[in-house]
């Protein structure tokens, strides 16, 4: 099976390609999620018989080895068998970064690639990226020529879907409340769903039903998590217990610096979200953040005012400046930006 201009398609529709045998010379799947990037892989593997592999098989990380290397390579017929799979991981001339490498990548050799592959050959380019530059001639070629699968910003919808097949496939239950929990704890990240629900249904493997409670004891939270309960209590006033979170984030061994970039990061995106008129899809969409992010952003801000968030906001950045300028203790400046915060909102 054969097209000339291929628009993204789904997960469904590539396995349905292997599955089929349907192939297309070119695909192109873009994404941060390591639960889902090995799904891909494992899935184009099941192409080459294993004792094939050897030789119908072929796998080039791009910081390692020159592109030329890997589309000469992708130009190879297969040897004793009908079809040959070149994975090619890490293409980082895809996006605006700059790699410290002594490799020389010849771009245009995947150019023309693209324009005429070889038929029996299919190249699979796994773009480990939130963002690609657009602007580069063999992006938009890749966008268009390719079967293009995208992770980037999966819908609540998708990851709802992704969970209930684990837990349905093993015979498990897992409630709504318990979904959204393990999504919220998770901030969104597929790949630590999957793990997290590894935990679970071993943990409830006697009843297999999956409940908040058991949730909320198992699940690890995230560094952004920790931060939504702190930037939480800080909000509702409940100072003591954000500033008794806060030490125990840094007895942790998380990095001041890294914790209060964080917190501005998590204040800024409320700010962001209070004053737009726009729908969650349309913030998400021009801020370029997780969708999953927008709609929790949105819960906190209905609750309070845009003074007391910029209130918060401000006082935090003065205290970035205090803690890239001085050595002075960093839960010290916490809780002296905690007694301004609270002199202001008594005002």
């Amino acid at each position: 099976m054969r097209g000339d201009v291929v628009l993204t398609v789904t997960l469904a529709d590539v396995f349905n390609d292997v599955q089929t045998g349907q192939l297309y010379p070119i695909y192109f799947v873009q994404g941060q999620d390591q639960y889902l990037i090995n799904l891909v892989r494992e899935k184009f593997l099941t192409i080459i018989h294993p004792d094939d592999r050897a030789l119908n098989l072929a796998q080039f990380d791009l910081t390692e080895v020159p592109l030329s290397l890997a589309i000469d390579d992708a130009k190879s017929v297969p040897f004793f068998g009908n079809q040959r799979v070149v994975i090619l991981d890490n293409p980082y001339f895809l996006t605006g970064e700059r790699q410290k490498s002594n490799l020389e990548h010849h771009v245009e050799d995947l150019v023309d690639y693209i324009k005429q592959p070889e038929p029996q050959t299919t190249v699979v380019i796994f773009a480990p990226y939130d963002k690609l530059d657009n602007r580069k001639k063999v992006t938009k070629l890749l966008k268009e020529q390719a079967r293009y699968l995208s992770f980037v910003n999966l819908s609540d919808k998708d990851i709802n879907r992704f969970i209930d097949q684990q837990v349905n496939e093993a015979g498990y239950f897992i409630n709504s409340a318990a979904k959204q929990e393990l999504i919220r704890l998770t901030n969104s990240s597929l790949t630590q769903i999957m793990s997290e629900l590894d935990k679970l249904m071993l943990y409830t493997l006697s009843e297999k039903q999956i409940n908040v409670s058991d949730v909320k004891k198992l699940v690890t939270h995230t560094l952004s998590e920790n931060i939504f309960d702190l930037i939480d209590c800080l909000l509702k006033g409940q100072l003591t217990r954000a500033v008794n979170l806060y030490h125990e984030l840094l007895s942790t061994g998380e990095e001041p610096l890294r914790l209060h970039g964080a917190l501005i990061g998590q204040f800024r995106l409320l700010l962001q979200v209070k004053s737009s008129e726009k729908s969650e899809k349309g913030i998400a969409s021009e801020l370029k953040v997780h969708p999953y992010r927008v709609k929790l952003a949105k819960r906190v801000v209905r609750k309070f005012s845009y003074i007391r968030l910029a209130s918060a906001y401000l006082g935090l950045v003065s205290m970035e400046e205090q803690l890239k300028s001085t050595s002075r203790d960093p839960e010290l400046l916490f809780e002296l930006f905690i007694l301004k915060y609270k002199n202001q909102m008594a005002e």
